[in-house]
């Protein structure tokens, strides 16, 4: 799991679309943010008119789907999972989507979602 780090990218803002913001990408293996990147870059290249949230998609070994769920879509902590355990209904939740996420390739596919924040001068603090 060592190779899984909190990104961030300067994205374009939700209101305006003209600023950037810093935005969160979740926790992702370099990989995953490469490609990651490569989705919303074409996504906000393409025109303005796109979504505050912006979907993209993971894809990613067995391994790596467990670690991913568990960090981002459960939001475990590294130190919660080594320290206190993971729930039990969490790991069921977890293997189920991994089940239901299985491309032909025996690759898993998820839904990465990255919610675009507001500038400076759009919502000043």
């Amino acid at each position: 799991m060592s190779n899984f780090n909190l990104y961030t990218a300067l994205l374009p803002c939700f209101d305006c679309r003209q600023q950037k913001a810093e935005a969160s990408l979740g926790w992702l293996t370099p990989a995953m943010h490469e490609s990651v990147l490569e989705q919303v870059n074409a996504i906000v290249n393409d025109s303005n008119d796109y979504p505050d949230d912006i979907v993209t998609t993971v894809t990613c070994s067995v391994d790596e789907a467990k670690y991913y769920l568990l960090l981002n879509a459960f939001a475990y902590s590294e130190e919660e999972m080594q320290t206190t355990g993971v729930d039990p209904d969490d790991l069921f939740e977890i293997e189920r989507e991994i089940k239901t996420s299985k491309n032909a390739d025996g690759m898993i596919e998820l839904e990465h979602e990255i919610a675009l924040q507001g500038c400076n001068a759009c919502c000043p603090e």
